[in-house]
């Protein structure tokens, strides 16, 4: 089975998987990242070693998609499973051919994908910034609801004016369901990861 993080740049998509692996025990990540024309790079890092070398505040550092190999079980059944974490997708149509290549192999796996958390920042809804909340979001969630498993992350929500995020999320993508989660803190986990077990079984 295989879960898809997907959602606009900076919104926190990598340190999720990152934190959520590490919350559900693991100590060393174990990543393929697909580098174009078909080929992936394997590579193990230690989920600390994952944090400095893959995330950054400032700007986004995901630019292949890059997915986690797991064996931990969710449901009663141990069943192996991805997660997938996704370059971030912009508002429009890139000018870089390599952008609009990954956005388009992201959709591609969207589709056939059996888990997708659509994550948004709460902190920026109503903001004029790049990761705030946009026309793109509201298509994907349209898509959303077409798909088996789909659940929005209103993420960073340690940060201030996410609880009114929070609050917006939820009237604008009314009967969505929304899950309101910190990567940094891991707040709403244990709530992920009851949604995944749901769906794994």
């Amino acid at each position: 089975m295989e879960l898809l993080i997907v959602g606009k740049p900076n919104v926190g998509k990598t340190l999720l998987m990152i934190n959520f692996a590490a919350y559900l025990g693991l100590r060393e990540l174990h990543l393929e990242v697909s580098e174009g024309d078909g080929v992936r790079r394997s590579q193990r890092l230690t989920t600390d070693r994952a944090r400095r070398d893959l995330v950054s505040l400032y700007a986004p550092k995901t630019h292949r998609m890059q997915t986690l190999m797991l064996d931990q079980g969710l449901g009663r059944q141990r069943v192996p499973w991805t997660v997938a974490d996704t370059m971030g997708i912009p508002e429009g149509i890139a000018e870089e051919p390599e952008i609009r290549h990954q956005v388009a192999l992201t959709l591609e796996r969207l589709l056939r994908a059996d888990m997708v958390l659509h994550v948004l920042d709460a902190s920026s809804v109503g903001l004029r910034r790049m990761e705030a909340p946009g026309p793109f979001d509201a298509a994907l969630a349209e898509l959303g609801q077409l798909l088996k498993g789909y659940l929005i992350i209103a993420n960073k929500m340690d940060k201030p004016g996410s609880h009114e995020g929070l609050r917006l999320i939820k009237e604008r993508y009314r009967g969505v369901p929304v899950t309101p989660v910190s990567a940094v803190t891991r707040r709403g986990f244990r709530d992920m990861k009851n949604w995944m077990a749901r769906l794994m079984g």
